[in-house]
């Protein structure tokens, strides 16, 4: 990472941190079943996990009838010509980014804004503005990927391996959220 990149990632992990503190997230457990639309959040720079996310929100909007939304960060300057934006996939690259590496487009805002029943980040953990995106959600439940030094960012984490393929995940991510099941009073 050039030394210019390094300090706008540190000026953009100020940033974070001080909005994470300034927010008011109030955590809703939802599961699966219970759940009436899901947001995903993915790096969608390798053709084949956006193919595979592509797949996974077909099943999904045919099989349980969701209303699921996935915006993928693409790391370059431009959408590449096989990925482009329709129903319920969007897509933001380095070029949406401001100089903190915050996302800066209006199409990631609205993401922001809408208030999912769950939120779910596939990524690893290491592409800052994903972790941005979840940290900042407005959704009910958000779910991402264990990480010690981002507990603040989601309401239920899950422990998988870095090099855990994005279809595992998505199945892994699935398989603990059906397990959730709605409180009787």
């Amino acid at each position: 990472m050039s030394l210019s990149k390094n300090i706008r990632a540190k000026l953009g992990q100020l940033r974070f941190l001080k909005e994470v503190q300034k927010q008011k997230h109030k955590s809703e457990v939802i599961g699966f079943d219970d759940a009436a639309s899901i947001g995903i959040l993915y790096d969608a720079t390798d053709e084949r996990d956006y193919e595979t996310v592509k797949a996974y929100i077909k099943t999904v909007r045919s099989t349980y009838k969701k209303d699921i939304l996935a915006m993928g960060f693409v790391d370059k300057k431009k959408l590449p010509p096989a990925q482009f934006a329709q129903y319920g996939l969007d897509f933001f690259t380095r070029a949406d980014l401001d100089f903190r590496l915050i996302p800066n487009n209006p199409i990631v805002k609205n993401f922001i804004e809408q208030k999912f029943d769950i939120l779910i980040n596939l990524n690893a953990g290491n592409c800052f503005p994903l972790r941005y995106i979840a940290a900042m959600s407005h959704s009910r439940f958000r779910v991402g990927r264990y990480d010690h030094k981002y507990t603040t960012c989601y309401d239920m984490m899950i422990h998988l391996s870095p090099e855990t393929p994005i279809k595992e995940v998505i199945e892994e991510t699935e398989h603990f959220l059906r397990k959730i099941k709605p409180q009787l009073a």
